[in-house]
């Protein structure tokens, strides 16, 4: 193994994202290791402009297609870098993310080394008060099968050692695209959501553990990742979480949370009709085209 294969790129998708793209540069900036180069995937090209980065790092910004979702940006990202012949590691990282320490990077790359080349990866995130987002968990049988989730409690108790859990968020994924026998690829009819769930249910199927880092934490600014409308954002989450459920949860869960969704968007229609009905679409879309 080169110590190439070692290495590793950073990606992010951005969405009107330049403010928060450039906290995250000047943060990657003050880094005692840099990454080997990032990719930033510009998904509103039409309504936002260009991006404009001053880096530390080599950077290459990539335009994509105005409106395409989180799951075709990373998939976007993911082929240019399998063209170039890349053989490391892939760091995804929203761009509404910071990193607070100088020696996060290297940290990370240290852990790395230790853990199975074809492992997927999460990191501690936490908000801008500095407190433990839910960002890992399990899946378990039944309605509540996503309530298992990383806490403050169980992330003291692990001392920074890494943890097998189900699901870790996209917020922050790290994996080695080469170590897998089928190039790893999100799930482009999950428009919004879930999209790290299924890819993490999908590799873990083919033997991929799926490992959490307590001691590698990043800074969540929340939601200003990407503008979107909220309209707009509840129809497609809404499509994937249904989707996501046809695909990974068992029929009867599937109809008992459709019933439940959609009587809370009849209950909500008199005082908030633009979002109901965009919750009534997206599960209309899921059902059109229901996934495999």
């Amino acid at each position: 193994m080169s110590a190439s294969d070692q290495q590793v790129a950073m990606l992010s998708v951005a969405y009107h994202s330049q403010q928060v793209l450039s906290d995250l540069a000047v943060s990657l900036g003050m880094q005692i290791t840099q990454p080997y180069q990032w990719l930033v995937i510009n998904n509103s090209p039409e309504s936002a402009g260009s991006i404009s980065l001053e880096a530390s790092c080599k950077t290459t910004i990539i335009r994509g297609i105005e409106g395409e979702g989180f799951s075709e940006g990373c998939n976007r990202g993911l082929e240019q870098l399998q063209s170039s012949g890349w053989k490391g590691w892939v760091w995804l990282l929203n761009p509404d993310t910071t990193l607070p320490q100088q020696n996060t990077f290297a940290h990370l790359e240290e852990q790395l080394a230790q853990l199975p080349p074809n492992a997927l990866v999460g990191t501690a995130i936490c908000d801008r008060n500095g407190l433990l987002e839910q960002s890992a968990g399990w899946i378990d049988p039944g309605l509540d099968f996503r309530r298992r989730r990383i806490n403050q409690e169980l992330h003291d108790d692990l001392r920074g050692l890494p943890i097998n859990v189900d699901w870790v968020s996209g917020c922050s994924l790290i994996f080695k695209p080469s170590a897998h026998f089928v190039q790893p690829r999100f799930e482009a009819s999950l428009p919004l959501y879930y999209e790290d769930m299924d890819l993490c249910l999908r590799l873990a199927g083919t033997g991929a553990p799926i490992l959490w880092l307590p001691s590698v934490r990043i800074t969540h600014q929340g939601g200003k990742g990407s503008e979107v409308p909220s309209s707009r954002r509840i129809r497609l989450s809404t499509c994937s979480y249904i989707r996501f459920l046809q695909r990974h949860r068992s029929g009867w869960v599937l109809i008992l949370r459709t019933i439940r969704l959609l009587l809370n968007s009849l209950i909500r229609l008199p005082f908030k009709p633009s979002q109901s009905l965009a919750a009534v679409q997206g599960w209309f879309e899921a059902c059109r085209k229901p996934i495999a």
